[in-house]
């Protein structure tokens, strides 16, 4: 690329990111939250609703945008066209990895196989409507070389991003790596989760609009927010030295904004401290201790998980706290091993944990409960965790769509009692 076309593609990618995070939701959604928040008399909630739409939406499509327009498809290139051997992975290995995608995604990685348009289409509907029966069936069908996505599968274990190995020269030149400047609100699946939600809540029925509902709603969506903003911010100070400068000053100048500046520090102060490893540990008599009397309070692991000892049981709650699953703090770290053992039960009250997971899914805490319990009681579940959007179906059903390193890590710590 010429030095004139790269300052031509740089320009027309800095507008079109300035766009989408000026107008990160369509104008007339903006416009019917913005009277509903005009009209509301409840000051927190007006908070939350402007911290949707002033904070929380635009760091989404900022992280979307880039993503989309600069991450993926360098990342796609570099490794379809890498000659490294890769294991053969079967249709239902290929449909789970990508479960673990957002749907835009999924979507990119479904492009480099040699089918129709429809079929691509209907592999795309398939993985939306979770049948893996369907997906199997036509991937089987179209008998096309699944390889160049299987290596996106492989690859694609935690983050996009990690699958980028530059020099420091490339690094600096990773901007001119842009093909486009897309954005669309519908491809967003964080902000259009939020904006349905939304719509659905300001169309209410005069029956359903009750003080008790109204409370209720705003509690939940502020949890799903802190959610959200927690797996972008996570994002962008992960991996921060790979943004340009341009792209950093305009990410921050997002997270300036005062309503959002104590939530930010909050979580920016538990970043800092998974990153530190703040200090759990549990006494070597932990299983040996006698259970609560209430074991309405707590799950009950497997034998099998008990008996790999305290060593493995307290790297996997660290584990969970470093990768964000729960909160990277001591207290949090000793009510959970609490919840899930009935051992140590500690002191003052017992709330909710707040859990994490992949696209504000809850397939890593469902893999959890199936997995490590005893029992699999999903309504405990419910009860002892809140953030996560629940599945409405049989849950267990849903564990084998956990993140695939998430499995491959558990089956490490637990091989007796995990599967891949």
């Amino acid at each position: 690329m010429n030095n004139k076309e790269a300052i031509r593609r740089k320009k027309l990618y800095f507008e079109g990111l300035e766009r989408a995070i000026a107008q990160p939701i369509p104008e007339a959604l903006a416009k019917e939250i913005e009277a509903y928040i005009n009209n509301l008399d409840d000051e927190d909630g007006q908070l939350i609703l402007r911290l949707w739409k002033e904070v929380s939406a635009p760091l989404s499509v900022a992280r979307a945008f880039i993503y989309n327009n600069r991450v993926l498809p360098q990342y796609k290139e570099q490794v379809i066209h890498d000659d490294t051997e890769t294991p053969f992975m079967q249709p239902e290995e290929i449909y789970n990895t990508l479960k673990t995608l957002t749907l835009s995604t999924i979507g990119e990685f479904l492009s480099v196989l040699q089918i129709s348009s429809g079929e691509r289409n209907e592999l795309l509907g398939f993985t939306e409507s979770d049948d893996k029966d369907g997906f199997v069936s036509l991937l089987e069908k179209t008998r096309c070389d699944t390889m160049p996505l299987a290596r996106l599968c492989s690859r694609c274990m935690n983050d996009v991003m990690e699958g980028l190995t530059m020099t420091d020269e490339e690094r600096k030149l990773f901007i001119d790596h842009l093909v486009g400047t897309r954005y669309d609100y519908d491809d967003d699946e964080n902000c259009r989760e939020a904006g349905a939600r939304l719509q659905s809540f300001v169309g209410r029925s005069e029956e359903e609009d009750t003080p008790e509902a109204t409370e209720q709603f705003f509690s939940d969506f502020f949890d799903y927010l802190v959610n959200q903003l927690t797996a972008d911010l996570h994002y962008f100070w992960d991996y921060y030295d790979l943004f340009t400068l341009k792209e950093q000053k305009l990410i921050e100048s997002i997270l300036d904004n005062p309503i959002a500046v104590n939530l930010v520090n909050h979580i920016w102060e538990a970043y800092k401290a998974s990153l530190d490893g703040a200090s759990f540990t549990l006494p070597d008599d932990f299983f040996e201790s006698k259970c609560a009397a209430d074991d309405t309070e707590y799950l009950h692991l497997k034998l099998s998980v008990e008996n790999m000892g305290i060593e493995a049981f307290t790297e996997f709650i660290n584990y969970l706290a470093e990768k964000g699953f729960i909160e990277n703090d001591p207290s949090v770290k000793n009510l959970l091993a609490y919840r899930l053992t009935g051992h140590y039960k500690p002191d003052g009250d017992l709330p909710a944990i707040h859990w994490s997971g992949k696209n504000n899914k809850s397939y890593e805490l469902i893999y959890v409960i199936r997995y490590l319990s005893d029992r699999g009681d999903y309504k405990k579940m419910r009860r002892f965790f809140k953030g996560p959007e629940w599945v409405k179906d049989k849950d267990s059903s849903y564990a084998n769509s956990a993140d695939t390193e998430f499995r491959r890590r558990m089956t490490e710590f637990y091989p007796n009692a995990c599967v891949f």
